[in-house]
């Protein structure tokens, strides 16, 4: 270590740079706004794409999970409200710090608002999009700098679905709009940090469908199951870069429906996986699960989970996801009312394992009452992404 004349110390950089490696990311975030040299060392040692980089031996973490917290419907004989139920979305980070092998302490934090039940919820690289039924307006929030964005209105009319998902070519995040009641379909794209604002038309090569809730984007693709207008079911993607939808095609018993429980498309492992119970539902513990093996051959394997439902609850019950790393199956209740613990379970397919986790709240802020129900979102690979937007 070098000091030089006028008494200031010299620190060689690759000390900098442990240094700095081992400071929460909120504090790099506020850090490069010190001077040009410390963004350039935090843009170029720490930071790969504005996703913090942390060594490899630091412990897995469990999901970030999100809550939707509604009203139930008015008992039988009561007024229904005409305006929509209001609901609140609650994040919880997961700390380092268990308080046991079977309870996890979760920190708790409102991030918005909205009249109407959430839509659809899907998170890319650290960034969580989400719009409710009644705002059709798209909203972006970063959970590490605790920033919040709105999407210019798209001015598309009727009922609307948005996509999220990550170009890593040229290291853009893009917002796919389509229409779903319009004899013609519509589809819009919104580029996140480009200078114009604002939407652009794009052409929806594979003709008119319907978008179910869920979409997961791996690699540059969105997946995400819909119906043709002749009510068969089917798998599309939307390539990320090249703004292009395909067809794809799966196997002939891989189940596509929206129904409850039929079939949940995750990322498994870095491939396309598609997890099918048998029989949903009807007391049955054996789940199968597809996957995409090779993207461009469309080439696909079936793992069979023997008795991962077993010991679970008979109740709505259904997959949140996978985590990564870990490779953790992923179980929630499909809703939970105020007699119900706020439980997640995990099943660990190389041990066949199951093990259950409570979430505890370190405020009273968060109660379910019993005129209110909660949805619980679970994102299974979450990465500190110190993005401004």
């Amino acid at each position: 270590m070098a000091s030089s004349s006028s008494g200031v110390i010299n620190i060689p950089l690759d000390l900098v740079v442990e240094i700095l490696e081992k400071l929460p990311t909120k504090s790099l975030a506020r850090f490069r706004c010190v001077s040009y040299q410390w963004e350039s060392i935090i843009n170029n040692y720490i930071v790969i794409d504005s996703i913090v980089t942390r060594r490899s031996d630091q412990p897995p973490r469990d999901p970030h999970f999100f809550f939707e917290k509604r009203f139930n419907e008015p008992q039988r004989g009561l007024r229904r409200r005409s305006s929509p139920k209001p609901c609140c979305i609650l994040s919880y980070a997961y700390l380092y710090h268990q308080v046991t092998d079977e309870e996890q302490l979760y920190h708790e934090e409102i991030i918005g608002r909205c009249e109407g039940h959430l839509t659809c919820f899907q998170h890319v690289r650290g960034l969580i999009g989400f719009w409710c039924l009644h705002n059709d307006q798209f909203r972006i929030y970063n959970p590490t700098t605790r920033q919040s964005l709105f999407l210019p209105v798209t001015r598309l009319p009727g009922t609307l679905f948005y996509l999220f998902g990550y170009d890593a070519f040229k290291n853009q995040y893009k917002v796919l709009c389509l229409t779903l009641d319009r004899q013609e379909q519509s589809c819009k794209l919104f580029i996140l940090g480009d200078v114009s604002n604002e939407w652009w038309d794009i052409q929806c090569s594979i003709g008119r469908h319907y978008p179910f809730r869920q979409a997961v984007c791996i690699n540059g693709t969105i997946y995400y199951k819909a119906r043709k207008p002749d009510w068969t079911h089917v798998l599309v993607s939307f390539d990320v870069r090249h703004e292009m939808f395909n067809h794809i095609q799966t196997p002939e018993d891989l189940p596509l429906s929206d129904h409850h429980g039929d079939s949940t498309l995750v990322n498994y492992n870095g491939k396309l996986g598609c997890i099918c119970p048998n029989n949903f539902g009807l007391n049955t513990v054996d789940v199968d699960m597809w996957v995409m093996q090779d993207a461009e051959k469309l080439e696909w394997s079936k793992v069979a989970f023997l008795d991962m439902l077993h010991g679970l609850p008979n109740l709505n019950i259904r997959f949140a996801g996978v985590t990564n790393p870990g490779g953790e199956i992923v179980l929630v209740r499909n809703d939970y009312l105020s007699e119900f613990a706020l439980d997640v379970y995990y099943y660990d397919p190389k041990h066949n394992g199951l093990r259950r986790a409570e979430i505890q709240s370190t405020t009273s802020l968060y109660r379910v009452r019993p005129s209110e129900k909660v949805t619980i979102t679970a994102v299974t690979d979450h990465v500190e992404n110190i993005m401004r937007l």
